[in-house]
């Protein structure tokens, strides 16, 4: 479909869904800490609109959206599927449909690919003490940390994922198929890093974005990189978990062994396959009669070994008889 539209549209299809997540989550917490401060001013009896009657409310209310800052996050990203999800079945119908071989393994391969991605890099974080050169960081860490571990779970770990994957894999690089594959996987990586909206997160979000980009672009499956990123937020959560340094020591030995046989196999497995192609994707190939124009039908694709081009007319009687004077000789 993008075929049809101009430059400038195309770079807006790309650019509006990300400006939608973050305008709906700024929206979203800025509606709920006006319900908080309504309710919490109905509960004590009212504000008291002096100097220090409004620094306290504000305090108050605060001190309240810190304290549950993961479950609404969690409530925001429930809300962005009402969105995001009618617009990704859109974008779909213009996508072509791919097949992969061994599903599971990929799944289970993507998986330990990002687990020991994550460890590996978390490890060398703590090396080389980057948390001191992003104070700010630190503090969204702890805010993080006030809610449960099954709502850090919960919201971080699974429902987090699938969103940002809908989005950013799902729909943005579905929208730029008229890109090369590096500009497409570049241009999602740097807008998932920016959505951050935190320095040091954009940075980490920004390679992990990149490598997301090229498992969806080998294996052209949603499910796989939102696996991936699941297990990539997991270990987040996990590491936060544990304080036993002798534990983190054979867990980042354990991934340095991981990461490079996942990495090898990823290279190894073959590409998805193109079981079907949208007729407003791909047109003919130049030896097909129809003219330059016309594009596949469904019933010219599958199974794709009854697709061969079969002459016609007077073509094929010369094709024939030399056919069959080389079977005689």
């Amino acid at each position: 479909m993008d075929k049809y539209l101009s430059t400038p549209r195309r770079i807006w299809r790309i650019l509006y869904p990300p400006l939608i997540f973050i305008g709906m989550q700024i929206v979203i917490m800025a509606i709920i800490i006006v319900i908080v401060s309504i309710s919490l001013g109905m509960s004590g009896g009212g504000f008291e609109f002096t100097q220090y009657g409004v620094e306290q409310a504000v305090e108050d209310v605060l001190a309240l959206i810190l304290e549950h800052a993961v479950l609404l996050q969690l409530i925001i990203n429930l809300i962005c599927f009402s969105v995001f999800i009618p617009m990704w079945l859109k974008t779909r119908k213009f996508n072509d449909i791919w097949k992969n071989e061994k599903p599971v393994f990929i799944c289970l391969l993507t998986v330990g690919l990002f687990v020991a991605y994550n460890v590996i890099q978390s490890y060398f974080f703590s090396l080389l003490d980057m948390m001191r050169y992003f104070p700010a960081y630190e503090e969204v860490v702890e805010f993080l940390k006030t809610d449960s571990f099954f709502i850090q779970f919960l919201a971080i770990g699974i429902v987090a994922p699938i969103i940002e994957e809908i989005v950013f894999r799902g729909i943005l690089m579905s929208r730029m198929q008229w890109l090369s594959v590096r500009a497409s996987v570049l241009i999602q990586g740097a807008l998932f890093g920016i959505v951050h909206l935190n320095l040091f997160q954009s940075l980490y979000a920004f390679a992990a974005g990149i490598l997301l980009g090229l498992v969806y672009v080998k294996f052209r499956s949603i499910i796989v990189v939102i696996a991936g990123h699941m297990a990539f937020n997991t270990v987040s959560i996990v590491l936060d978990q544990f304080s036993s340094e002798e534990i983190a020591v054979a867990v980042v030995i354990l991934c340095s062994i991981l990461l490079p046989i996942c990495v090898f196999f990823t290279i190894k497995c073959k590409k998805a396959n193109r079981v079907f192609v949208r007729p407003d994707v791909m047109p003919m190939p130049a030896h097909q009669p129809t003219g330059p124009r016309a594009y596949y039908q469904p019933s010219q694709l599958l199974p794709p070994d009854e697709n061969q081009h079969q002459p016609q007319g007077d073509e094929s009687a010369p094709n024939a008889s030399t056919h069959r004077d080389n079977e005689d000789s």
